[in-house]
């Protein structure tokens, strides 16, 4: 009497690519997942941008002025920690619309004879220094690209500005005029 005593299992080769297989799916995973998330927070960004820039011009269509931030108190803000400031001005614009990545909203007035200047990744003089802030420039307008800037403008124009991630602690300024 023979035995027939065949034990079927995996081969070494075969639990490797598994292994390896396996590997490079959570490879992409990690990689992808953080520049999804990066992508949502800089769409939430410019969203807000156009939001801030709609409530401006209907500030300039209701009061004929742009908004100065007067009202608000020091360093003009009109929204920090994303509680919206004050009961007048600009703060009645701002109820409703902005997301949570946006934490401060503030007004600054572009002096009439200098451009306030930076390339994508650098920092401007007054610019927001992270993708939290938003940045209202009276007398100003955008400029172009690639050497995007803030250029000085009319009485009644407006650059909204703020700051898209590129990459950690990298950013690019993200402009819209009125």
């Amino acid at each position: 009497m023979t035995k027939n005593n065949k034990q079927r299992g995996f081969t070494i080769i075969e639990v490797a690519l598994v292994l390896a297989v396996a590997a490079l799916i959570f490879l992409v995973v990690f990689l992808a997942v953080p520049a999804l998330q990066r992508n949502q927070r800089n769409d939430a960004i410019k969203r807000d941008i156009a939001f801030v820039a709609e409530a401006v011009t209907s500030y300039v269509s209701n009061n004929n002025a742009l908004p100065d931030g007067s009202t608000v108190g020091a360093g003009a803000s009109w929204m920090t920690n994303h509680t919206v400031s004050g009961t007048t001005g600009l703060s009645n614009y701002l109820k409703d619309g902005i997301s949570t990545n946006t934490q401060v909203i503030k007004t600054e007035t572009a002096a009439s004879t200098t451009a306030i200047t930076g390339t994508a990744g650098t920092t401007w003089a007054a610019a927001p220094t992270g993708s939290d802030t938003i940045i209202v420039y009276n007398n100003a307008k955008c400029g172009t690209a690639p050497a995007l800037k803030i250029v000085a403008g009319n009485s009644r124009q407006a650059a909204v500005v703020g700051a898209t991630e590129v990459s950690a602690n990298t950013f690019e300024y993200y402009c819209q005029s009125i």
